[in-house]
């Protein structure tokens, strides 16, 4: 992925789908894990995002030495930002908080992740270098947009973080929903979910792409450019959506326009997480992501 404005990249990835063909999107066997409804309130989950029939658009070849390689992972990217290594550490005093239910680390530009013990050092680790990658691509050790950071960095309660958990029980029986947490800026992965050698027809998708984006996007990009980036109705992004789904939808259509190349088909998906995950198919399928053997 270059160094670019959101702005731009947003004309460039809509354009390709606005021009694309109907061809099928090439992740036949992509793996999520939809939350439950308590996880779905709390969290910025926004649905099983590995629907193959979710986006029928042209798949194009990665044009930037930095996108998304075959495999599913961020190409070439070395796990150090800030001019250091990334580490995984105890959860620190400043995050008291999170003590209760997190065992585990790891800072990327002063934005969280945290994990339980179950949770392996590798994927944690996997999931802070797609974090430093999505937000200093060219690796210089600055975010490549500074607005962006600061929306994630400001976000309501404290800076936005990923939690990570070994299952989806996990987080069931972890206690977590009846803390006070649910005021922050949280988006969950899950160890299950997350492949640190990519994305395979063994393995499935790799989450970690996903839910990292999340949480970039709804808390830093919708934050600092609202009128291009914002999930509600009117935005440059939602128009393009209500472009690619033939309509625009409140909730789910009994039937898409034939027209539409925009199938995504969760219930429990309100507009403004479909725009999230519409951002999310994009970006991922311009930069290759979707592409992975198998």
């Amino acid at each position: 992925m270059s160094r670019v404005r959101p702005v731009w990249f947003l004309c460039c990835a809509l354009a390709l789908f606005a021009c694309g063909d109907s061809r099928e999107t090439g992740v036949a066997s992509a793996e999520d894990v939809t939350p439950t409804e308590d996880a779905a309130e709390m969290f910025d989950s926004s649905g099983p995002g590995a629907d193959a029939s979710a986006l029928d658009a042209t798949q194009p070849e990665p044009s930037e030495p930095r996108g998304l390689d075959g495999g599913g992972t961020l190409d070439g990217f070395e796990p150090e930002h800030q001019g250091g290594d990334l580490s995984v550490g105890a959860v620190p005093e400043t995050e008291v908080s999170f003590a209760p239910y997190f065992q585990k680390h790891a800072e990327v530009f002063g934005l969280n992740i945290f994990a339980t013990e179950a949770v392996s050092d590798e994927d944690v680790l996997h999931a802070a270098a797609v974090l430093a990658q999505y937000l200093d691509n060219d690796e210089d050790g600055l975010a490549d947009d500074p607005a962006v950071l600061a929306a994630l960095q400001g976000a309501p309660g404290g800076p936005a973080s990923m939690v990570m958990f070994a299952t989806e029980w996990e987080i069931e029986s972890s206690g977590i929903f009846d803390s006070n947490l649910g005021s922050r800026a949280l988006q969950d992965l899950y160890a299950t979910e997350t492949h640190p050698r990519g994305s395979s027809a063994s393995t499935g998708f790799d989450a970690t792409l996903e839910e990292v984006l999340h949480l970039v996007t709804h808390h830093g990009w919708a934050a600092a450019y609202p009128e291009d980036f914002g999930e509600q109705p009117g935005s440059t992004l939602s128009d393009a959506m209500d472009v690619a789904r033939g309509g625009h939808f409140t909730t789910l259509p009994e039937a898409y326009p034939e027209a539409a190349w925009y199938h995504y088909d969760d219930e429990t998906c309100s507009y403004e997480c479909m725009a999230t995950e519409y951002l999310y198919w994009a970006l991922t399928s311009l930069l290759g992501g979707q592409m992975y053997p198998g």
